[in-house]
């Protein structure tokens, strides 16, 4: 099958935009006949019917959705790549677009981005902030280049998983919890306190709960929060007990406003990486800042 010309693809994707036929021919610059016999031509090299006419109005069917999720995507990341062209050739300027949770946007990327932009200075580095899921949504989507997240479940063809560091949660506590007053070997009993955890549609919360149910713990359900300072908030307050990997609540261990407890042994171990597109090749640029990442990030935990 002979692949259809990106000029094609825009004339569908207006008419779909337009559901109409003039308004699609206004828009592209050509006549409404002229869009007519694109469509005709369109749907013979794929054998398949992408509209139906009701009247005045334009519906596609159903392959027609399944041929325009794709054609957006084909002009989409056609555009970006021209966009990236033009902008090396006039500037010698590139981008980088990373998704990454709010820990590691508050403790690892900051350096990391400092340090980059010293050997990369013509480099722009955007960042969004989410969580595993939303990253990866956008990897998938050809939004992100590069994300951050937890790697748990078995291998996704999608995605290229490299590994970073990994990391520990452990309980935190106000000073005054009763907890503090247990012999630190002494198992806590779970099923009398509040605890204070991540979203419940987290990696890590996932990993939490599938801990304590290898490991029979009884529990109430957690207070579910997305942001790390809150859960840290929430138990200076006295509210309950805060689960949190330790490079995360540092500072308060140092200073004593929080108290940390280990969970059961072995503790809850996260393997933190970067997430990329399944066949994605790296350039350079993206080779050096995972460098970076990993650098930082695993200084970042052992401390």
């Amino acid at each position: 099958m002979n692949l259809p010309e990106i000029r094609q693809l825009k004339i569908f994707i207006a008419l779909e935009e337009t559901r109409s036929f003039t308004t699609a021919a206004k828009r592209c610059f050509i006549t409404q006949s002229a869009v007519s016999h694109s469509l005709k031509s369109l749907e013979k090299q794929l054998g398949s019917p992408l509209i139906e006419r009701m009247g005045k109005r334009v519906i596609l069917t159903p392959y027609g959705e399944v041929f325009l999720h794709h054609a957006k995507r084909v002009i989409r990341e056609l555009e970006e790549c021209l966009t990236k062209l033009d902008t090396l050739k006039r500037w010698g300027y590139s981008s980088l677009r990373i998704g990454a949770p709010d820990s590691i946007c508050q403790h690892v990327l900051p350096q990391v981005i400092k340090d980059f932009r010293e050997k990369y200075p013509k480099c722009e580095v955007s960042i969004h902030l989410g969580d595993t899921a939303e990253v990866q949504r956008m990897i998938k989507n050809g939004e992100m280049d590069l994300a951050f997240g937890i790697h748990l479940a078995p291998n996704d063809p999608q995605f290229t998983f490299t590994p970073l560091a990994a990391d520990t949660l452990c309980f935190i506590t106000a000073p005054d919890h009763p907890w503090t007053k247990l012999d630190p070997t002494e198992k806590k009993d779970l099923s009398k306190v509040r605890l204070i955890s991540y979203s419940a549609s987290s990696e890590t919360q996932r990993l939490i709960t599938r801990h304590f149910s290898e490991h029979v713990v009884q529990h109430f359900q957690p207070m579910a929060l997305g942001n790390m300072e809150a859960i840290k908030e929430m138990t200076k307050q006295g509210l309950g007990v805060g689960i949190i990997p330790r490079w995360v609540v540092k500072k308060e261990l140092e200073d004593g406003s929080l108290i940390e407890h280990a969970i059961s042994s072995p503790p809850p171990q996260r393997q933190w990486g970067v997430f990329s597109g399944g066949n994605k090749t790296f350039s350079l640029a993206e080779e050096e800042f995972i460098d970076f990442c990993r650098e930082h990030l695993t200084a970042t935990v052992e401390a």
